[in-house]
């Protein structure tokens, strides 16, 4: 089950032309293979193949009683056969290299990359049986072909002692020398293998284009909060410390305690390009609720300037979750879906710091005492963007399948001011700020690019992909604080997120 490792030696080794090189499919893999260390033989034989693989292990324990079993279960697709396109010998015939290594021998070669897997049948052999352990179709074989070739991926969660998987995706070259021997217990000479070299290749993901704003899928989610001080009002704004029955009162969350209700928004991506030139967009705003209904005290309303909302830390989290198949129906989901913490992120403002103060709703956006979420739309519209405590999240697609407009999905990218300022997105829109831009938040597969300087990542950040018997898939999880009249909230929320190749 383990992974292929470099293996070399003056005996043989394997040296690409590019030296640590990625491929994409499709590109010819070129090289040599040396011999350095003494040889004296009639007839002689080097050879090389390159095969892919991808391959699955799970290990679990299962209890009986006061005894425990350990069980491991496997599987695996041969991706590229054992075809001539694969496997050539680059030399027969005499070799002689003196003692001391100065006239060492190499031998070139050169392999195509396929766009897809060229062993159809040997993927579908058992198709009936086979197909539970893929999550690509593998019945009839001609569609085998038209799936593209898996990258080089790795991963481990867990151990082999107990619960864990290991699953990967290989590509390898294998040279091998042979010599012919002559034994005195037999006339007739023998061929025999005396050498081996191994050197694993890295396939990339296939590079893709930049993303265009509206391919950033970008969703919107919202959440009604609300903070009850004394604090809101301007006489008592600066107070370090209320007296006892301000605090009681609002301890017991009397209605006499000043309240200010407000949606906060955020705009999201669903897409997100590693190693992007653009930063990740992520957008925020405090709309204020200042409407007949909503439950802001009437003293915070008729304030001549609206309550400033400023955010004080943000928090992110990537997961990674690796999904995988085996040939046994006995294996419970638990064992062969698992998630890792491939990066995790925070960031906290200073006090009085420029930026971390979102911008302040302008009233005159909405009618009557002030503004909601749903400024500029219609009243069904208004309905079908009714909010639960627990918020809501829409894609751009979603919510236009629902009949709401693309601003109210928080389609509209909006245009920022110089330096990463607010940005004025659509009709409706409230102003938000863009902490995206302004930290330059990148995500590269190492690391996270941002303007205190690149954060690594826990394990290397794929691609979302999936092939025959592995699948993986992100998460976004971020958690923001909010500081309103020296009172606090926090915000949080997760979502799937699609991480997509780099466009070089």
């Amino acid at each position: 089950m383990p992974r292929a490792v470099t293996e070399a030696s003056p005996d043989l080794a394997i040296a690409l032309d590019v030296p640590n090189r990625e491929y994409n499919p499709g590109e010819t893999i070129t090289g040599r293979v040396y011999r350095h260390s003494h040889v004296v033989s009639s007839e002689a034989l080097v050879s090389i193949k390159l095969y892919g693989r991808t391959k699955v292990r799970v290990d679990y324990t299962t209890n009986s009683g006061n005894s425990s079993h350990h069980h491991t279960v496997r599987s695996r697709f041969e991706l590229l056969g054992s075809g001539p396109a694969f496997y050539n010998t680059i030399f027969r015939g005499p070799i002689h290299i003196p003692p001391d290594g100065s006239k060492p021998e190499s031998w070139p070669f050169s392999f195509s990359l396929p766009f897809g897997p060229v062993n159809p049948q040997g993927i579908c052999e058992g198709a009936h049986n086979k197909q539970k352990q893929s999550f690509l179709p593998i019945d009839p074989p001609d569609q085998i072909t038209s799936h593209p070739l898996p990258f080089t991926f790795y991963t481990q969660l867990g151990s082999h002692y107990h619960n864990g998987i290991e699953a990967y995706v290989e590509y390898v070259l294998q040279a091998e020398f042979f010599e012919q021997h002559t034994s005195r217990f037999s006339s007739s000479p023998s061929v025999k293998k005396t050498a081996t070299a191994v050197l694993p290749i890295t396939l990339r993901p296939p590079p893709i284009p930049p993303l265009l704003p509206d391919e950033w899928r970008l969703g919107r989610w919202v959440k009604r909060e609300g903070v009850r001080t004394q604090r809101l009002i301007p006489e008592f704004a600066d107070s370090e410390e209320l007296s006892f029955k301000q605090k009681t009162l609002k301890l017991f969350h009397s209605s006499k305690v000043p309240k200010y209700s407000f949606d906060v928004l955020l705009i999201t991506p669903g897409v997100i390009q590693l190693g992007s030139v653009d930063p990740v967009p992520f957008r925020v705003a405090a709309v204020p609720r200042l409407g007949q209904a909503d439950e802001t005290s009437d003293e915070v309303k008729e304030l001549e300037r609206t309550p400033t909302v400023s955010v004080v830390s943000l928090r992110m989290v990537v997961k990674a979750r690796t999904e995988v198949k085996v040939g046994s129906s006995m294996v419970w989901d638990r064992y062969t879906d698992k998630t890792e913490k491939v990066f995790e992120w925070s960031w906290m403002w200073k006090e009085g710091e420029e930026g971390m103060a979102l911008p302040v709703w302008d009233r005159r956006m909405g009618s009557g005492a002030g503004a909601d979420a749903g400024a500029g739309l219609g009243d069904e519209e208004k309905k079908k963007m009714a909010l639960g405590d627990n918020g809501q999240f829409m894609d751009e697609k979603a919510a236009l399948k629902e009949g709401l407009s693309p601003a109210a999905a928080g389609g509209g990218s909006g245009s920022g001011s110089g330096g990463g300022g607010p940005a004025s997105g659509p009709p409706g829109e409230p102003p938000a700020r863009d902490i995206g831009a302004e930290l330059g938040l990148r995500f590269n597969p190492t690391e996270l690019a941002y303007k205190g300087g690149p954060a690594k990542l826990r394990a290397l950040l794929y691609p979302d992909f999936m092939t025959y018997n592995i699948r993986r898939t992100h998460e976004l999880k971020w958690e923001m604080v909010l500081a309103v009249a020296k009172e606090t909230v926090k915000v949080s929320n997760e979502q799937l997120v699609r991480f997509v190749a780099p466009s070089t």
